[in-house]
């Protein structure tokens, strides 16, 4: 039987060895946390829950639901949905963010956008655009306070990051899906938290934690070298990255020039995921995310009112208030004493949150710490990923994961699952 080693327990991961799990083919995955899920994870204490990375879902991620249909985890609609967004000190509705002469622009722009010819969780399908930066872009369509309170906030809150660090593919794609499959960005989650459908999918195959891989070499006849420090080394037919490309460049020996370029040019940006347990009546029921700008404020780039959670985030008296960080201002504060985050927070989200006054409403409950928290899908970046591709199972090596234009947990899950059924396919003619 062919064997095959997984590399990362992530959404990725979990959902390629599901897939070549149930087609019967041998796979062992191996993670070097204590926890499944990457960045789709959870963690509960006083009956809190709260998930350390991804912190939403939305009705796009029908692969996701399907999985949830399947495993028997409840997808629910948030308890509200109401997008804010902080100018001028101020938290105004999304609607009001820019003023009528930019308002004229962006309805023009938008207006431009008459086909659905992209899939924003599939970016190399945006190749053909992939051609400046959003921010070079949107300041020539639409100008200054469009890219300062539109292009810049989605994109440092979702990604932590300016628009000046992400293709106009990708903005374009997300334009695209906002025009034409409006009601599939309404907001969902998964009873339990975000680690709920990882913790599923882990059940259902071999997955070995605190296990992290040392090396792989390959041979030219296929077979790799797999070396972990438990284990020591084992042979595998087929071997699937699903980790960060930075990982990558430190365990695979002898890549090639294809492999060794995309690794080197993927960037991804730091954050900081802070939470804070307050009382349930000090958030309002209406507001349920919140962008801060960076012209607003450098150091939090939003903050989300896990209320929209009901009984997962939310008990008699409290709940929990989460914010991001923007990644010039967690690249100073990352290795920082928790204490020191906290303190550092808390002033300044007093400073752009309206629902907080001092500092004796925020208790501190959970931070986790991202040095690479999301790919930069950056100009150039699309069309590099979309030539690694074409061969992508070379030397039966396959690489999954949301840096290869797959953005967030379904892309990064759909991924996952294109990586298993092209292995699938190979297997079918031996």
């Amino acid at each position: 039987m062919t064997k095959i080693a997984v590399i990362g327990a992530g959404i990725a991961g979990l959902s390629c060895a599901y897939e070549l799990q149930k087609a019967g083919l041998e796979v062992t995955i191996f993670e070097k946390e204590n926890y499944v899920g990457g960045r789709m994870a959870s963690r509960t204490k006083d009956g809190l829950t709260f998930d350390i990375g991804a912190d939403h879902l939305c009705n796009l991620y029908e692969s996701m639901q399907q999985y949830c249909k399947e495993l028997g985890i409840e997808w629910k609609k948030m308890e509200f949905e109401k997008y804010g967004i902080i100018k001028k000190g101020k938290l105004i509705p999304m609607e009001k963010a820019v003023g009528l002469m930019t308002g004229l622009k962006l309805a023009k722009q938008y207006k431009k956008i008459k086909e659905h010819t992209t899939n924003f969780l599939d970016l190399t399908t945006a190749v053909q655009h992939d051609t400046e930066t959003a921010y070079e872009a949107m300041m020539r369509e639409i100008g200054k306070e469009g890219v300062h309170y539109l292009v810049d906030p989605f994109t440092s809150t979702y990604q932590f990051h300016t628009s000046e660090e992400i293709s106009y593919g990708a903005l374009l794609a997300i334009l695209q899906s906002v025009k034409y499959q409006q009601e599939g960005w309404k907001l969902h989650r998964m009873k339990g938290g975000m680690s709920a459908l990882p913790e599923a999918l882990a059940k259902k195959v071999d997955v070995h934690l605190n296990t992290p891989v040392l090396s792989v070499e390959w041979n030219q006849d296929g077979v790799s070298n797999v070396t972990t420090e438990k284990d020591g080394t084992k042979e595998y037919d087929m071997v699937v990255f699903a980790c960060q490309a930075s990982a990558v460049q430190k365990i695979l020996k002898s890549p090639t020039s294809e492999q060794q370029d995309l690794f080197e040019n993927t960037k991804y940006a730091t954050s900081i995921s802070v939470a804070f347990k307050v009382k349930k009546d000090l958030l309002p029921n209406d507001y349920s995310i919140v962008w801060v700008p960076k012209v607003e404020n450098q150091t939090i780039s939003g903050f989300v009112n896990e209320k929209i959670k009901s009984e997962d985030t939310t008990d008699q008296n409290h709940t929990l208030l989460c914010t991001w960080i923007h990644e010039s201002a967690a690249k100073e504060l990352i290795n920082d004493s928790d204490e020191k985050i906290y303190n550092n927070i808390t002033e300044e989200l007093i400073d752009v949150c309206p629902w907080v006054e001092s500092p004796d409403q925020l208790q501190p409950f959970d931070i986790q710490r991202w040095p690479e928290a999301m790919p930069k899908f950056s100009h150039g970046h699309l069309a590099r990923v979309a030539k690694f591709l074409e061969k992508n199972g070379d030397h039966n090596l396959f690489f999954c994961g949301d840096y290869l234009n797959s953005p967030w947990t379904e892309g990064a899950l759909r991924s996952g699952q294109r990586v298993a059924r092209q292995i699938i396919e190979i297997n079918k003619l031996y």
